[in-house]
């Protein structure tokens, strides 16, 4: 029981760490500049979190099973790339479900390889998603022939570009900024991905997995099959990020989300989920999320240039790893 009560307290420490890091970087910014806490510039942090965040759900789920994918930038491109062209040119007119469709279909399909590949092939996770990373990114190539597509449906492009409760004065200018859209998909993804992984026999089954698949095959688990779904989980939430990413930027290009799966996963390991698999949580992932959004657009109010970022970037993927090897598999 002592036991049991000294592993909550720690859990529980480890949960209010992140949150004090997060609460930490916001007073921090907001000492170093006026414009960083405010209504607009919080929601603003969010909207541009959003894409990272629901990858990083799918990340999450791959990450406890003890895997990795390191496609998930290149299927949002590819996805990006097939619904921008679905909402411009000869299919303008085209409703905008279809564009939708084609991108989520692709990310599952692209998800599907990756989950029998890794599962039913017995193919390692990392050499798996890396071969799949640089088919997708080559194929989003040809297919726009490294040329971005503009000019998209005018209503696919508020899908992500939208806000709710926004009002304008007489003059036409903004009165009342709203809350984007991109904030509601953030928190209903995230929602959906906490009760699938903390609520249901599935997300157990996950934890079991990544803990100890020979325990898990044992005790009746389909081992290969759950861990087939957490790859297609992780190609759907790209594909849904595809979507988003053309209709946010209103086109469509073969160099986007280039890198996003190394920011991912830092997040997923900044908010405490194990690289070595049965260890890690959605409110974890989601505090991680956010913690890189604030310190990036820390960054860009203050002029910081991009390349002291991916420095930055480097540093806190080694000290959530660091600790994640000192930490959580000391744990497990």
């Amino acid at each position: 029981m002592e036991q049991a009560n000294r592993k909550k307290h720690r859990e529980l420490v480890s949960k209010l760490g992140i949150v004090f890091v997060l609460l930490g970087l916001i007073v921090l910014w907001s000492f170093l500049s006026d414009a960083f806490f405010t209504t607009n510039n919080l929601l603003l942090i969010i909207k541009q979190a959003t894409l990272y965040g629901i990858l990083a759900i799918g990340m999450t789920f791959v990450l406890v099973t003890g895997g990795i994918d390191l496609s998930v930038g290149s299927i949002v491109a590819l996805a990006a790339v097939f619904s921008a062209h679905y909402c411009s040119g000869d299919y303008l007119e085209l409703p905008i479900i279809i564009p939708i469709l084609v991108a989520v279909v692709i990310g599952l399909a692209c998800g599907a390889v990756n989950g029998i590949g890794v599962a039913f092939c017995g193919i390692p996770p990392f050499i798996m998603t890396m071969c799949m990373m640089l088919a997708a990114r080559g194929a989003a190539y040809v297919y726009t022939n490294a040329k971005a597509i503009f000019n998209l449906n005018a209503d696919f492009v508020n899908i992500a570009n939208g806000f709710l409760g926004r009002t304008f004065d007489d003059q036409g200018l903004v009165d009342n900024y709203g809350i984007p859209y991109m904030v509601f998909y953030f928190v209903i993804a995230m929602a959906i991905g906490m009760v699938l992984l903390h609520c249901t026999t599935y997300g157990r089954k996950i934890f079991a997995l990544g803990g100890n698949k020979d325990a898990a095959r044992y005790s009746g688990i389909n081992t290969r099959l759950i861990e087939f779904s957490v790859y297609v989980i992780s190609g759907l939430c790209a594909g849904i990020c595809g979507f988003l990413m053309a209709s946010r930027v209103s086109s469509g290009n073969a160099n986007a989300a280039d890198g996003y799966e190394m920011t991912v996963i830092s997040a997923c390991v900044i908010g405490g989920v194990s690289l070595s698999g049965g260890v890690g949580s959605m409110y974890g992932t989601m505090i991680g999320v956010l913690i890189v959004g604030v310190i990036s657009n820390g960054m860009d109010i203050l002029g910081i240039n991009t390349y002291f970022q991916e420095i930055l970037q480097a540093v806190i993927i080694f000290a959530a790893v660091y600790i994640d090897v000192h930490v959580n598999r000391k744990r497990k």
